[in-house]
């Protein structure tokens, strides 16, 4: 009782394609400096969807078993979309250039839910 309650921002499925995407969003840059890289991810944001997916695995809900997880935060002029998979759960890392046009948001945002662009 005394540890928080897990919540997720946004939460997307699939069910003709037995898929579930848990999306958490951040309105601070995606990366930040590293000890030994110039740039790297935010490991805290990283631990935080990695275990909410685990904490959901054998729920009964077998799209739990294998969701994926997508940290999206919004950019200018700034371009992330890498995924790393860690225990069968894809988690992808994106940005949303904010300075770009209506069109080119929606095929970034289409995009890191994996959905192929169409006009």
């Amino acid at each position: 009782r005394i540890l928080p309650s897990m919540q997720t921002d946004i939460t997307l499925e699939h069910r003709g394609e037995e898929r579930r995407i848990v999306i958490d969003t951040k309105f601070n840059s995606l990366l930040t400096s590293g000890w030994h890289k110039e740039e790297t991810l935010r490991s805290g944001y990283i631990y935080q969807v990695y275990t909410y997916l685990r904490s959901q695995e054998g729920s009964g809900d077998p799209l739990w078993d294998d969701a994926s997880g997508l940290l999206l935060h919004p950019s200018v002029d700034e371009n992330v979309n890498e995924f790393v998979v860690i225990q069968n759960h894809e988690i992808r890392f994106a940005t949303v250039d904010l300075g770009a046009t209506a069109r080119e948001i929606r095929e970034q945002l289409l995009q890191a839910v994996g959905v192929t662009y169409a006009d």
